[in-house]
């Protein structure tokens, strides 16, 4: 079984990777020099256009438009491969997802259970499970609502196992969010917790799952900003950050090594 430790470089390596591997496809299959050149006459046209505009000078505007015109197949062609390399970018990304979310440890420990409909009430769904304290402190629960086979949404809460301190994990929220309610917020071993919901309309199925107090999280050595966090939580938003961060730092290097004359010594 792969460990927590060995998880988190495996995450942060794959997005390296990862990384690497999209700058090459758009450095293979879009011409990023003729791109930034046509889009940089593009947008000369475009203020020389408006300032024949202001000037009133038609003949200019005519001349300024025609060459718009012959410029726009051209264009266009980049716009659609730029697209066509956003497809490609996107079937990569959920490649690599692939082992980040089947290889993530902190599933082991996970619970799910089904909510059922209460006649007496309508729309609300209850469900409970057994809190085995293994790992103290806060739990997400989350619940997701079912039309059928399709999600019509999820929403969580947390509980707290033997006492109510400690950092929280990420919620979970898509589709139509719904009240989501516990019997009480701080359990101690063995007991259950029961988990309500007022469901979506159309819902015919619910279930629940908690992480047992067990996710993925890299401390921050400061806190961000606006967010008030101090920490990242879930393997996808880590690989997310480590990709943009490295790709940032990959883009600085290559710009500075494409400027850096041929012959220079190092």
């Amino acid at each position: 079984m792969i460990t927590t430790e060995n998880y988190f470089w495996i995450v942060t390596i794959l997005a390296l990777v990862y990384t690497v591997v999209i700058r090459i496809i758009q450095m293979k299959l879009i011409n990023q020099d003729k791109t930034k050149e046509l889009q940089k006459r593009m947008n000369d046209l475009n203020k020389e256009y408006l300032a024949a505009l202001k000037s009133n000078s038609k003949g200019r505007m005519d001349s300024i438009q025609k060459e718009q015109n012959e410029l726009m197949p051209e264009f266009n062609k980049l716009m659609m491969g730029q697209l066509k390399v956003m497809g490609v970018v996107v079937v990569v990304f959920l490649a690599f997802m692939y082992p980040v979310n089947t290889l993530d440890p902190f599933m082991v420990d996970d619970q799910t259970f089904e909510l059922v409909s209460l006649s007496s009430a309508q729309g609300e769904w209850c469900g409970s499970f057994s809190v085995q304290c293994s790992h103290v402190g806060p739990w997400l629960v989350d619940v997701t609502a079912y039309s059928g086979t399709n999600e019509k949404g999820t929403n969580s809460t947390y509980i707290y196992c033997n006492n109510d301190g400690g950092t929280l994990p990420s919620p979970v929220m898509k589709g139509t969010l719904f009240p989501i309610t516990t019997d009480k917020k701080v359990y101690t071993q063995n007991e259950n917790a029961t988990v309500c919901i007022t469901a979506p309309e159309g819902t015919d199925r619910a279930v629940g799952k908690t992480d047992s107090g067990t996710w993925f999280m890299v401390p921050l050595p400061f806190t961000i900003p606006v967010l008030n966090a101090n920490a990242i939580n879930g393997a996808n938003i880590w690989f997310i950050v480590v990709s943009i961060i490295f790709g940032l730092i990959f883009s600085f290097v290559w710009g500075k090594v494409k400027k850096k004359p041929k012959g220079e010594s190092k």
